[in-house]
Parts: C-alpha cells; sequence; structure tokens
C-alpha cells in the first residue's frame, strides 16, 4: 500500500475536502463513493457533540490546526472510492448542512445506485444537502411512517446526528447569547484538517479495507514522510529513458529507499539509543485533534531523528508544513535527513563525543546544551579534535565560578552536599566521564549522566535526623573506633532513649566523634545506584565496600568514579594508604585533592 500525491501534500482543510475547485478538482474525480462492502453509517448523537465541542473548544491561530483521523482512499475512474473515514466524511456533510454550506457538500459523499443504500444516497443528498429544502420538523417515527422506505438504520443514524447538531448549536445559543456560529463555520472550513490516504488501487480494495479495520493504527507523522520521500525522492531521480526502464527503476529505487528507511527506524528504535538522545530534543510535536501529537516519538523513535532535524532549522516545532516546503526537491531532503543521521550515528560511537554531548545535555539549568548551536559548530570546525575541545570548552563553562576560574574541589570546608547539589552531581559525573575515556571503560549508560536513579552517597555516613535511626548509628561509630574504651553503650537502650539526659548524651558522643570528618566534602560523596545505595545504608566502610565489588562482579553497572574511590586507586601508588576496612578523615580529603588534579588536567587544553 503505497501514499501517491504528486505534491506531497497530505493535509487538506476541510474546505479544500468539499470544495469545487478543491482536493477532487486538483485529482479529476468527482466525489467520494462509499463502496458497497463498508458498513452504515453508525454515528451517535454523543460521538457528533463531542466532536462539536472538541472543535468549539479548540483555540486556531499560530499555525495550529484540529487534525480528524486520516481518510484513505482509492482512485476508481472518475471518483474515490472511501476505504476507510466513511463516518467522518457523512457527519462533516450533515454538520456543514445545517450551517448552510449545502452547495458546498451536496452530492460530494455518495452511496452506491444499485443496492439498498441508494436510499441512503437520496436520503443524504436530496434531503440533508438540498439547497432547497429544510430538514423534516418532525420525529423519526412520524418521518418514517410517512416515508418507510427511508426505514433503515444508517439513515436513522442520520437523522438523529442532524437533531443532535441542531440541539448542539440551540443549547450553545442559550448559555452563550454571543455565541458566533459564523465563526464556528469558519473555523471548521479552515482549522480543521484531514489527512489523506491516498492508496495504490491495483491492491484490492477490500483487503486494504480489512487490513485497516483489524488494525485501527492512525498514521503518524513519520508516515506521512515516509510517502512523501518513498515517492518523490525516486521520481526526482528517475531516469529520462523509455517508459518501461523509468518505470522499472522508480519502483526499485522506491523499494531501496523504504528499506533504508526501515533501517534507521530500527537504529532510533533501540531503548539506549532513544534515552540518549531524547535529551537533545527541545522541540515539540505540532499537535493534532487537540493534545495528540502528529509525531509521537513514543511510539515512532524516528521521529527523534526528525525533531532533531527541526531544531537544525531553527524550528521550535516540528510540523508537517516543515516537510512539506521541500516542495522543488526532495531529494536535498532526504540527503539533510541522512546527513543528520549519520552524523548522530557518528557521535554515539565516537567514545569522547558520546560522553561529552551526553553530560552537556543532562546538565541542569542554564548551561544545558543547545543542539542548534552544536550542529552548527559542527559544520563549521576544521576538524574532529577541534569539534572535541569545544565541546569540553562547553563543559568547562559549567564549573566557574563567579570569578571565571575552576571550583576549588579541594576545599573540603564547603558542604557540598546541602549547598552545591547541583555543582556536586556535575563534578562527579564529570569524573565518571573522565575514567571511561581515560581507562577505555564501558559507555556510561544514558542514565547515569544524571541523578535521577542515583542517590548521592556518603562514605563516611552522616549523622541522622531521626531519632529512630541513631542507634545503627551509634552501632556504626562503635564498629568504627577501634579503642573500645571510646565506645558508647549501647545496653538498655531502647529503655533509656526516652531520657532527655540520655538523648543528650548520645548527641553530644556523635558530634565528639565525626568532629574531625568532612562529611558533606566532595571528597566524601559519591553516586550510587540508588537501590543498591539504600541496601547498604549505614554500614560500615569493609561491608560497603564488599558489597559494591560483589554488585560489580555479578555484572551490574557501578559507576567508575565510584568503583574507583572504594578501591581506593585514587591514591598516590608511592604511597602506603591501602586500608580497606577503615574510610578515615585523611582519605576524604586525599580523594578531594585527586579530583581536583583530575577535573584541572581534563580542562587543560592539549598543547598542539
Amino acid at each position: 500500500m503505497e501514499t501517491k500525491d504528486k505534491t506531497g501534500k497530505l493535509l487538506y482543510t476541510i474546505s479544500e475536502i468539499f470544495n469545487d475547485n478543491g482536493y477532487l478538482s486538483e485529482k479529476n474525480k468527482e466525489y467520494f463513493n462509499i463502496p458497497h462492502y463498508q458498513r452504515g453509517y453508525k454515528w451517535e448523537p454523543n460521538n457528533v457533540n463531542k466532536l462539536l465541542t472538541d472543535i468549539d473548544n479548540f483555540i486556531a491561530g499560530d499555525g495550529k490546526f484540529y487534525c480528524l483521523q486520516n481518510i484513505t482512499i482509492v482512485a476508481n475512474n472518475n471518483v474515490f472510492n472511501v476505504i476507510d473515514g466513511q463516518q467522518r466524511l457523512t457527519t462533516l456533510t450533515i454538520i456543514l448542512s445545517y450551517l448552510g454550506e449545502k452547495l458546498l457538500v451536496n452530492k460530494k459523499v455518495r452511496f452506491p445506485q444499485n443496492s439498498i443504500r441508494k436510499y441512503s444516497n437520496q436520503f443524504l443528498n436530496e434531503i440533508v444537502t438540498r439547497k432547497d429544502l429544510e430538514f423534516p420538523a418532525v420525529t423519526w417515527e412520524d418521518y418514517v411512517e410517512k416515508f418507510p422506505e427511508y426505514d433503515l438504520q444508517d439513515i436513522g443514524h442520520m437523522f438523529n446526528v442532524y437533531r443532535a447538531i441542531e440541539g448542539w448549536f440551540e443549547a450553545k445559543n442559550k448559555e452563550n447569547q454571543i455565541f458566533a456560529i459564523d465563526k464556528f463555520l469558519n473555523k471548521l472550513l479552515h482549522d480543521v484538517k484531514i489527512i489523506v490516504n491516498e492508496v495504490d488501487g491495483q491492491t484490492s480494495e477490500e483487503k486494504v479495507f480489512g487490513n485497516l479495520n483489524s488494525k485501527r493504527i492512525p498514521l503518524d507523522g513519520s508516515d506521512l514522510i515516509r510517502a512523501i520521500l518513498i515517492t518523490r525522492v525516486a521520481r526526482e531521480e528517475a531516469r529520462k529513458e523509455t517508459d518501461l526502464k523509468n518505470i522499472i527503476y522508480v519502483n526499485e529505487r522506491r523499494v531501496k529507499l523504504g528499506w533504508e528507511l526501515d533501517q534507521i527506524n530500527n537504529w532510533w528504535g533501540s531503548e539506549n539509543i532513544k534515552g540518549y538522545f531524547s535529551k537533545f530534543v527541545s522541540v515539540k510535536s505540532e499537535l493534532i485533534g487537540g493534545d495528540k501529537k502528529l509525531f509521537n516519538e513514543e511510539h515512532y523513535p524516528i521521529n527523534y531523528l526528525y525533531l532533531l532535524y527541526a531544531e537544525t532549522k531553527g524550528k521550535n516545532k516540528l510540523t508537517l508544513d516543515l516537510i512539506e516546503q521541500h516542495t522543488n526537491s526532495a531529494i536535498a531532503l532526504y540527503k539533510e535527513i541522512l546527513k543528520l543521521h549519520y552524523t548522530l550515528q557518528d557521535w554515539y560511537s565516537n567514545k569522547e563525543i558520546y560522553h561529552y554531548l551526553g553530560f552537556l545535555f543532562n546538565v541542569r539549568g542554564k548551561n544545558k546544551a543547545n543542539f542548534r548551536e552544536i550542529w552548527i559548530n559542527w559544520q563549521t570546525v576544521a576538524s574532529r579534535d577541534e569539534f572535541i575541545e569545544y565541546l569540553k570548552s562547553s563543559m568547562k563553562k559549567c564549573f566557574l565560578g563567579n570569578d571565571e576560574e575552576l571550583i576549588d574541589f579541594k576545599d573540603h570546608n564547603t558542604n557540598w552536599y546541602e549547598d552545591k547539589e547541583n555543582e556536586l552531581v556535575m563534578s562527579l559525573v564529570l569524573m565518571d566521564v573522565i575514567q571511561s575515556i581515560k581507562e577505555n571503560q564501558p559507555n556510561l549508560p544514558f542514565n547515569f549522566f544524571h541523578k535521577d536513579k542515583n542517590d548521592i552517597e556518603h562514605i563516611f555516613p552522616k549523622k541522622p535526623k531521626e531519632l529512630k535511626n541513631k542507634k545503627a548509628y551509634i552501632d556504626f561509630l562503635n564498629k568504627f573506633e577501634k579503642d573500645q574504651t571510646k565506645h558508647f553503650n549501647l545496653k538498655n537502650y531502647d529503655k533509656l532513649i526516652q531520657s532527655e539526659k540520655y538523648q543528650l548524651q548520645l548527641e553530644n558522643h556523635i558530634d565528639r566523634t565525626i568532629a574531625e570528618y568532612k562529611i558533606n566534602a566532595i571528597g566524601n560523596l559519591v553516586l550510587l545506584y540508588n537501590s543498591l545505595n539504600r541496601s547498604i545504608s549505614n554500614s560500615i566502610y569493609s561491608e560497603k565496600r564488599s558489597r559494591i565489588i560483589e554488585y560489580y562482579s555479578l555484572g551490574h553497572f557501578i559507576q567508575p568514579h565510584t568503583f574507583k574511590v572504594f578501591t581506593r586507586d585514587f591514591n598516590d601508588p608511592n604511597q602506603k594508604n591501602r586500608d580497606f576496612e577503615y574510610w578515615v578523615n585523611d582519605d576524604i580529603l586525599r580523594n578531594g585533592v585527586y579530583i581536583d588534579s583530575e577535573i584541572n588536567k581534563f580542562f587543560t587544553p592539549k598543547s598542539k
């Protein structure tokens, strides 16, 4: 099944659908025919009431439009057979007739004359849409008593829908004395659109109809782009030779184009790739039918590519108009899309670029990267190395203080945990990036460039706020303190804890014990996957270390910097501080110095 349109246009206003100079005229067709295999008209009053309310609530302007679900048609001599969409076309015919546009819609939708549905055709085109005839001002029962030939189910639905339309507008006029019916009509004609999917008539209509009705999956914007590219690129590339050779070439090229787009879509379908590039996207899809995305990246992953393409064009919204603007050259459009796709593939496979962009697009706040700026820079730099240095300089801006100097990571008196959480997370993620590249480790997973699934872990645990947690903390301090004479006696804790005096003794002991430790310094803090972090809680250092190594050995991901800290690889090899049981203040200070050294080296430009 293949969408065909010489212009590549797929969206049409309701005015264009029915106007004498509109879609039908463009295609040299007379009307929309409802084939014999179609079911009867089935809309209920509640269906049309919802449609009218949705259109009324829709606020037009700024290029926005309300989009009805697509219709699928196939050319048959001088008419279009409607494979899918007769309910919408018939309802629109009835609404527009009520609104005084009978000439516009008269005989534009017809039912077969050689069947019982000839009466449906008579009712729609000789009663509902006839210019010189008022709609019957009687009940349905009275009407069919007088005209028994019209006592058919689909005609009954048409009759009741017309009555529902009357009732809806009467209610509107009562609740709002200034309700402008002419403005509603204008909105319906010009701001409501239908996606027209014209398919190849070589396939059995009944088969297409069966497929559509078994799946009932509406077209997405990516399907529409695919249709434009496959039909127009092949046609533009066609060699001007004999007709037979031309036909063979076009058909072969369309097959290849379809295969290429399938391959691209498959690549974007990877969860890792979607998760990684989703952070690059800041533009939105245009909405249809109120709040439904025309380009739904959650269901059609190639839409991430199209959204980023819109961003390279400086747009804040991906619209079908952006694609249809390439009326002169679909080849140029396709080349631009391919260039973007293969560039993003290249970035994703390059270890440095992958990590630097992953960092920049996950930064919180004003320093978050702008994809269009980065794309423009990529287009203008002289080499890949120059682009990488540009990315590093962009990363450096995230760590500059008011004096335009790098943050002092050796400042052990700064409360990084409470006062500089954003800078802390950026610093620890940067350390993960540095370690991944420096030691050629596997790439950071896309969801480890930010804190969302990670906790900030105190290696030497912080003092708990809740009284109920302080017994476990005291127990930790007792295990930590080698001199047993300095242990706090927990005997009868549960009984004594009710005493304020005992509580004060406990608090004083904790404060004295941890006074020398820079608990909230950057050297005492790491990122750790939240479920693992919460399972080890306030365990002593040796237990935390053992649990983390075990978790890593089972094939789970541990942040590279975190693993390095717990295995003490940050220590100067000439210094013999390899105490794997205790984590002391000297370790905190050394780790802070190591972080400062690594980040400063990272941002030092390479000598040419």
